[in-house]
């Protein structure tokens, strides 16, 4: 269990970006008897997904729906392990294609060019729809 403060420092936010979160019920704290906020150690993972999808510009409403979604699928115990298993995948994907973001704004047009002329068809296809997602 974390307090706010133990939270946000660990992830290297504001307590009050923290309190923000929670208002738009991204983060769910538990409450102690005197009112103390008490974040588990979901939510630390919760608060790793929210800060890499707003590296890659991600609104907060759309992060919100990705998290809904996840929440319910979890309470669904028949697809509980497979969720866990894609989210993992996500997260990887999400560090890899802002890793390929930063790469492709310092490429010039022609090394840009060159890289596209020796990608598949379907490769390059795969890379716009991608980009669509992070740009």
């Amino acid at each position: 269990m974390y307090k706010i403060g133990e939270l946000a420092k660990e992830v290297g936010v504001s307590k009050r970006t923290i309190d923000y979160y929670t208002n738009l019920g991204l983060l769910e704290p538990k409450r102690s008897e005197s009112g103390h906020r008490f974040y588990e150690e979901g939510a630390l993972e919760t608060l790793k997904f929210i800060e890499q999808c707003k590296s890659m510009h991600l609104p907060l409403q759309e992060i919100k729906e990705i998290l809904d979604k996840k929440r319910t699928m979890i309470q669904d115990e028949s697809i509980a392990p497979l969720t866990e298993e894609v989210t993992v995948h996500m997260n990887q994907l999400q560090v890899e294609l802002s890793q390929l973001k930063f790469l492709l704004e310092n490429v010039t047009e022609d090394q840009k060019l060159t890289i596209i002329r020796q990608l598949t068809s379907q490769t390059s296809e795969l890379i716009q729809t991608l980009l669509s997602f992070i740009l």
